[in-house]
């Protein structure tokens, strides 16, 4: 940890938010910090920051916040939403700014603390792309971010006929999730094993694991859930 470049390029980022008491004390106070009250979207690590960097620059009448714990991803994603660093690979055309960024911000922090970093009602989309499917033994698939208990929580935090959008290339965990989705009151309003064919995807939104997927020719399962 002490050999890590990003901690302290992390720690003085003007959009990163690494102290917990200041993370936490926004609870239901964040459209008072983006100084609107536009629709706040929630993306929980998905890569270095390609998407949302995208998405950031697409959407400036919403407001974004990513969830991440790794010191990397955190600087790089927040480099790319402002439009500083270049996306190393294909996935998307490289930002081309017209004005300055204020409808996003980073939170260094586990993604189960969600209940203490919003309130009932705060969110209104969750974008949660390509989470680590720990299949490797049933004590690891028990770290499983899409759970029943992590699911109840992000449904409280989300306004009423607002979505969470999901995606991974593993079918036995896309399977996984619509089990644990039984057990709560969340609806299922679409939902594919193959979401190319369903004519959903963009070379130019995509994230960085999405395209190392489809060059193993690894189909994309996709799921969205309504609150």
């Amino acid at each position: 940890m002490k050999n890590n470049l990003y901690i302290e390029k992390v720690k003085n980022h003007k959009k990163i938010f690494t102290n917990l008491e200041e993370i936490y004390e926004k609870k239901w106070k964040w459209q008072d910090f983006f100084w609107n009250k536009n629709p706040i979207i929630l993306e929980i690590w998905t890569g270095l920051g390609n998407y949302f960097s995208k998405n950031v620059n697409d959407n400036k009448q919403k407001n974004f916040i990513w969830m991440e714990i790794t010191y990397k991803r955190c600087f790089k994603t927040a480099e790319k939403s402002l439009g500083k660093v270049k996306n190393n690979d294909n996935s998307q055309n490289n930002l081309e700014l017209k004005e300055k960024n204020d409808n996003f911000v980073l939170v260094k922090d586990y993604w189960e603390k969600i209940p203490e970093i919003f309130d009932k009602n705060e969110l209104s989309e969750t974008i949660i792309f390509f989470p680590d499917p720990w299949d490797k033994s049933e004590k690891t698939k028990k770290r499983r971010l899409l759970q029943k208990n992590f699911l109840e929580n992000l449904y409280k935090i989300t306004k009423k006929s607002w979505k969470l959008f999901f995606k991974t290339d593993h079918k036995e965990y896309f399977d996984f999730v619509l089990s644990e989705l039984k057990k709560t009151n969340w609806k299922i309003v679409f939902k594919t094993y193959d979401y190319e064919k369903e004519g959903l995807y963009d070379a130019n939104s995509i994230t960085e694991f999405e395209q190392i997927f489809r060059g193993q020719n690894l189909k994309v399962n996709y799921l969205e859930v309504e609150r």
